[in-house]
């Protein structure tokens, strides 16, 4: 009998172990009570941030000795971001009249088991500190909180590209290797979301690259183009210009976020030409006309000028068809919206069409960029030029040799002014020529039934000299 109970003791504390080993122990370890910042969940941070964006836009609007838009992005106001972005479908989150649901005091629960108290930020030098509060909820007042934590150092690689790097993963108070970690926040992830964190990070932020075999996330000068393309193709060629000319810098520190970005540089110069005004050709009928008026004139120098006949085209006439021809390939319009203290504020960001002028024997190309208050007409501007000359080569390409390039005070040289027309048309930019092929310049001007074998542009008309077809 003695024997029994001995055995029976040693079986219950092996039972008594294990239980601890893998249940109790887990418990305790996994065990963490976090609280989110539930300060950082008012209006009042949003306020802030888009009190300082405003200042800055309209120091450039109003202010020519202003030249940086400089923005700081506190970790508040990441929260908020992040609390109303979770929270959206949740209208009584800290709600107070609802304050005795679990909805009340959690962002989003699933199944009436599982709570998410939130996601939240820490920043600091170089590093930035991410928080999962999840809740296992036993009954209304009896809860198992747990959290993840993730800490990321923050740098700027070799490549130039800002690299985020999760350096420590904790689950409770239990720190994973990281590999193990991925595995567990994918693990919540995909029960909280559906989700695993390369996932997660890829549809959260529609830029970057994120590496889950290093678990790195990079972001660059590339990965920003290719997006803003997306956007607009013409914010990425300004983009090109910006990181060459390293007018963006981005740094994390104890303050936040901070932005700057110097746009004094690109502000238009007084010398900058004004658009032309010419009636568009609005439609195909437009066009024939135009044509056909074409046609007559060179009908006209066919009979004067037998032997080397020509037509002379002024710049009303040359912005008419290189209007219909581009369309709106070019020019944009983006708003930036926002509330401040109640009111929405609206800036347009957008351009001109592209603009010719000839003076002496040159061509100049012209795009004209606005930043205004919507319905305001003061303005920051900033005009983009090209320079050239006009000639035509063996197999009856148009030749435009370019002789300069600028944005404001940032000259282009020949690598950046490609990057920046690669994004419209990569063989367009050749060396240091654009080259319009003979089959484009002949639907340009199709229906004048006309082929061009020498162009120039003299005392500012471009002339055309032609053969009958």
């Amino acid at each position: 009998m003695r024997f029994l109970r001995k055995l029976l003791l040693k079986v219950l504390l092996v039972l008594l172990v294990l239980t601890s080993i893998f249940v109790v122990l887990p418990l305790v370890l996994f065990h963490k009570s976090v609280s989110s910042p539930k300060d950082d969940y008012v209006s009042t941070h949003e306020q802030v941030f888009y009190q300082s964006l405003d200042n800055s836009i309209q120091g450039l609007i109003t202010d020519t000795n202003q030249d940086t838009i400089d923005i700081v992005v506190f970790e508040s106001f990441l929260n908020r971001a992040i609390q109303k972005e979770l929270s959206k479908d949740n209208p009584k989150f800290l709600n107070e009249t609802y304050k005795d649901d679990l909805e009340y005091r959690y962002m989003k629960v699933f199944s009436d088991r599982i709570g998410l108290k939130g996601v939240w930020t820490e920043l600091s030098d170089d590093s930035l500190k991410v928080t999962v509060g999840v809740d296992a909820i036993v009954t209304n007042n009896i809860t198992y909180q747990t959290a993840v934590v993730m800490d990321l150092g923050v740098k700027l690689n070799e490549s130039n590209q800002y690299q985020l790097s999760i350096d420590k993963i904790k689950v409770g108070k239990l720190g994973l290797p990281l590999g193990f970690g991925v595995k567990v926040t994918n693990f919540i992830l995909d029960k909280l979301q559906g989700k695993t964190l390369d996932s997660f990070i890829k549809d959260s932020l529609p830029f970057g690259d994120f590496d889950s075999s290093t678990r790195t996330y990079r972001v660059g000068e590339d990965e920003l183009t290719d997006y803003l393309y997306e956007i607009d193709p013409t914010f990425s060629a300004l983009l090109k210009v910006i990181y060459k000319e390293e007018l963006l810098t981005m740094d994390f520190s104890d303050n936040g976020f901070e932005i700057h970005l110097n746009m004094g540089k690109f502000r238009r110069l007084i010398t900058d030409y004004d658009p032309v005004t010419f009636n568009k050709l609005e439609t195909e009928g437009d066009k024939a006309a135009l044509m056909s008026d074409i046609a007559t004139a060179a009908a006209v120098d066919a009979v004067l000028n037998p032997l080397d006949p020509k037509i002379t085209l002024d710049e009303q006439q040359l912005n008419q068809i290189l209007d219909y021809q581009l369309k709106e390939k070019v020019s944009f319009e983006y708003p930036i919206k926002y509330k401040l203290n109640g009111v929405t504020k609206e800036y347009l960001f957008k351009s001109s069409v592209l603009f010719i002028k000839m003076i002496g024997d040159e061509l100049s190309v012209h795009l004209l960029m606005t930043l205004s208050e919507k319905d305001q007409t003061e303005a920051f501007e900033m005009q983009f030029n090209l320079t050239t000359t006009v000639d035509m080569n063996a197999n009856g390409d148009m030749v435009l040799t370019i002789l300069s390039s600028n944005i404001g005070e940032v000259t282009l040289d020949t690598v950046t002014l490609k990057s920046m027309i690669d994004i419209f048309d990569s063989n367009l930019m050749s060396g240091n020529t654009l080259v319009i092929p003979k089959e484009k310049l002949n639907e340009m001007f199709q229906g004048a039934s006309l082929s061009f074998d020498d162009a120039y542009v003299e005392s500012g008309k471009l002339n055309l000299h032609f053969g009958l077809e």
